[in-house]
């Protein structure tokens, strides 16, 4: 039985990272069916890569209820009902960028496949990653797909597209996507570069661990409560605008004044954990500023504690006297209730916003 390209580039998924062999059905495990859905899904991914509409509209099934739905980076969502209007589209496209870019569908890897098939209807999902090309219409980067086919006249055609892209690779801060085990799926270069000197977390075999005891059991428990969250809990609502953000934890390292942020979320199909990630910090920080009425200069301080920098450090970064400092901190001390640096960490991280 004929491998897929994607199967056949299999020596391609360390791109991902994935710190696990990919879910992916052997060629030995397909049966025929499956084997012939993947194979249109490939067909019809070389077909738009290559401009061929022909062979592109071969792929699809011609009905109004057909949908093409994605979640793109930056927060943008694409959205096609029924075939005139997603012909009609792609069209456009491939008139707009008629240039055809077969290496970049040789290009596409894929992992994580899962197909199911009833008598009429197949679901595959996948995580997709697209190397960076010249081609407009190539997402790159990590992407989680999803196709739903229906057979007709003995014939299998997609009806739904769907997908989700992700820029978590390109973020210049670590992050690392685990399973509830703690087993790392994927992380990104910051991740790769700054994970085997953190001084509370580090990797054991393909497990993300804390170094120290105290580091284990925090980071465990924190992974166990953010893994109990619903996606009604985590989403945004009128009592809670932001949605539930990632949880904050405090490591030691090897120094009981050790003050290390991660941050345990979820999101992106997995549970992500991230550290020096000033986007989490920013976001506490304004909610505290808000809650404790900090100015602006305050505001920025608390902002540097957050970020582990001690009085001198911070009188450098504010470009001011470690004098003007100090009475900024004692200001802020006074507001929060905090009485050390420590302390004011511990109640910048514990704002939350109402409701």
């Amino acid at each position: 039985m004929a491998l897929t390209p994607s199967q056949k580039r299999k020596d391609k998924l360390t791109l991902v990272d994935m710190s696990k062999p990919p879910q992916t059905k052997s060629a030995s495990h397909l049966n025929c069916e499956e084997q012939e859905v993947l194979d249109l899904i490939e067909r019809e991914t070389t077909a738009f890569f290559c401009r061929d509409y022909a062979t592109w509209a071969e792929c699809w099934l011609h009905d109004a209820k057909v949908r093409r739905l994605g979640a793109l980076m930056g927060g943008l969502m694409e959205y096609s009902e029924g075939w005139e209007r997603m012909s009609a589209s792609t069209v456009e496209f491939m008139k707009r960028y008629p240039t055809p870019n077969p290496e970049a569908a040789k290009a596409m890897c894929r992992a994580n496949i899962s197909v199911h098939i009833t008598a009429e209807m197949a679901w595959v999902s996948f995580d997709q990653y697209g190397e960076p090309t010249t081609d407009t219409l190539v997402t790159i980067g990590l992407s989680h797909q999803v196709r739903i086919l229906e057979k007709h006249s003995n014939l299998w055609k997609i009806v739904m597209a769907g997908h989700g892209d992700t820029s978590l690779a390109y973020m210049d801060f670590p992050v690392i996507r685990i399973d509830e085990k703690a087993r790392i799926e994927w992380m990104n270069d910051a991740a790769r570069n700054e994970l085997p000197t953190h001084p509370a977390l580090t990797k054991s075999g393909a497990y993300l661990r804390g170094r120290y005891p105290s580091d284990e059991k925090l980071m465990r428990q924190t992974i166990a409560d953010v893994t109990d969250l619903t996606v009604m809990d985590r989403r945004p609502s009128l009592a809670n605008p932001r949605g539930r953000l990632a949880d904050p934890v405090v490591l030691k390292g090897d120094s009981a004044d050790g003050q290390h942020i991660v941050w345990v979320s979820i999101q992106d199909g997995g549970i992500l954990v991230t550290f020096r990630d000033q986007r989490n910090e920013a976001l506490r920080i304004d909610q505290a500023s808000e809650m404790f009425g900090l100015s602006p200069a305050q505001t920025q301080l608390a902002g540097l504690v957050l970020q582990g920098l001690d009085l001198g450090q911070i009188a450098s970064k504010l470009n001011v006297s470690r004098s003007t400092a100090k009475t900024h901190l004692t200001r802020v001390f006074d507001k929060t209730g905090a009485r050390s640096q420590a302390a004011l960490v511990s109640t910048l991280l514990s704002v939350t916003p109402p409701g």
